[in-house]
């Protein structure tokens, strides 16, 4: 009933992290952390699927297993590079003896994609700098200015996280570099990254132990980046890359067209208890691949273009008039699994949007021009976790929602702000409602049932 229908989904089990995101031999190679036993964090494996287009996914088989001495407690987080026309999985190896955490970054090769051979760690337990603890992990590797370049989550001894780099000539040999984070970012940093958009960068990490202020950092770990070059040493101004609930441990990749792609988790640590554990004996999605661009000390985010592809049946209405509300189901603007894209003019009060509605529940998007506030309301949603999440907008401009059966996905102003939440309404939820306080012309929707 919750399986999702165009987002990754597990068949069974957990899925966490996406790992190794690679466009390599004109496909694209997508793996994330999976547990196929059970529904909690353990045994962590890489799945593994391929796509030529990132929307029809070709399932293969497991990537990496944690079965061997440097990895025999999980196949953890990383990432992939081509490098003499052979594919180059890195990945932290989770190992503990006696209760004692140990961590290895390790590497895998492939020739055909398909079969990986572990070549073990290229950097092991005892290489960790003395300054810092044993939760080191989620090798991101690059390159930059002909040199590889290793970043990767850690945790200072004094119990504060931070992003360190290694760097590289062959892939094999790797030395320490620097910490490139100043300041403390709670009690760990994970899964960091590294994009650059012409004359802009920025630096990508999950930081745990973050507290919230305000609109900020509400979620139990955070996701964003800093702007910065990896050289910098400065002071960091830490920004959220969704403000929804479940967004976590993105990674980004290059794609055909050489853009910058980044694919979320749409989960959250340590969050088990969500209503498909016990009803369908799975739990957590990726979320859709989002174009980046940074613009003005930020980071827009925009649903890849091939999306289009999803787009089957279509409704568009123009100049249509709300007074009070408006049930779109009238006009055939309704269901489980959509796009709807709506366009506004000048907004002078609160509207609402009303988001798979039935006789007794409903998830609300809401924008108030008044405080300049756009807020995502769950609290109605159906079974789940619930919970408001709000962030400023200082005008509204457009929507765009990706509606599956268990996730929204809603872009604000072409990417400006995003809102990612997992939702279990009832089967037969299915409205689209539009309310406002006064009357006010929408000047376009477009609704594609997908």
């Amino acid at each position: 009933m919750w399986k999702n229908k165009f987002h990754i989904t597990p068949s069974h089990g957990l899925l966490n992290d996406p790992n190794g995101l690679i466009y390599w031999k004109g496909e694209y190679h997508l793996f994330y952390q999976w547990n196929p036993n059970s529904c909690e964090h353990k045994t962590k494996h890489w799945a593994h699927l391929k796509s030529k287009d990132l929307i029809d996914w070709e399932t293969l088989p497991v990537a990496l297993e944690p079965k061997d001495w440097f990895d025999k407690n999980g196949c953890y987080s990383g990432s992939a590079i081509e490098k003499d026309g052979i594919l180059h999985l890195f990945y932290t190896g989770n190992v503990k003896n006696d209760g004692k955490r140990e961590s290895y970054q390790c590497l895998a090769i492939s020739k055909d994609g398909i079969n990986f051979e572990k070549k073990g760690p290229v950097i092991h337990n005892k290489n960790i700098p003395k300054e810092y603890t044993r939760h080191f992990r989620d090798p991101k590797i690059f390159i930059k200015n002909g040199i590889y370049k290793m970043v990767l989550g850690a945790q200072r001894v004094n119990l504060t996280g931070t992003i360190v780099v290694f760097t590289s000539q062959d892939l094999i040999t790797w030395s320490f570099e620097k910490e490139i984070l100043d300041g403390d970012f709670g009690f760990m940093s994970e899964c960091p990254d590294f994009i650059e958009d012409g004359e802009n960068a920025a630096l990508l990490f999950s930081p745990q132990g973050v507290e919230a202020i305000g609109d900020f950092y509400n979620n139990r770990y955070q996701s964003g980046y800093v702007i910065r070059e990896l050289e910098e040493i400065h002071k960091n101004s830490f920004v959220e890359l969704d403000r929804g609930f479940e967004f976590y441990a993105p990674q980004t990749f290059k794609d055909e067209f050489d853009k910058n792609v980044l694919i979320g988790w749409m989960g959250m640590p340590e969050e088990l208890e969500h209503p498909t554990v016990k009803s369908e004996n799975w739990i957590h999605s990726l979320t859709l691949p989002r174009t980046l661009e940074i613009k003005k000390d930020k980071i827009i985010q925009k649903p890849h273009i091939n999306l289009q592809k999803l787009r089957k049946e279509r409704v568009q209405l123009e100049n249509i008039v709300v007074d009070k509300e408006l049930d779109l189901s009238k006009f055939n603007i309704s269901g489980e699994t959509y796009e709807l894209i709506i366009n506004f003019e000048k907004i002078e009060s609160e509207i609402k949007i009303l988001l798979r509605k039935g006789k007794e529940e409903y998830t609300s998007f809401a924008y108030n021009p008044i405080i300049k506030k756009a807020t995502l309301n769950r609290n109605y949603s159906g079974a789940g976790y619930k919970g408001i999440r709000t962030c400023s907008l200082n005008e509204l401009n457009n929507v765009r929602i990706f509606m599956d059966r268990s996730s929204v996905e809603i872009f604000l102003n072409d990417g400006e702000e995003v809102f990612t939440a997992n939702i279990y309404p009832k089967k037969d939820s299915l409205g689209i409602e539009i309310m406002s306080e006064m009357l006010f012309t929408i000047p376009k929707i477009e609704f594609f049932k997908i």
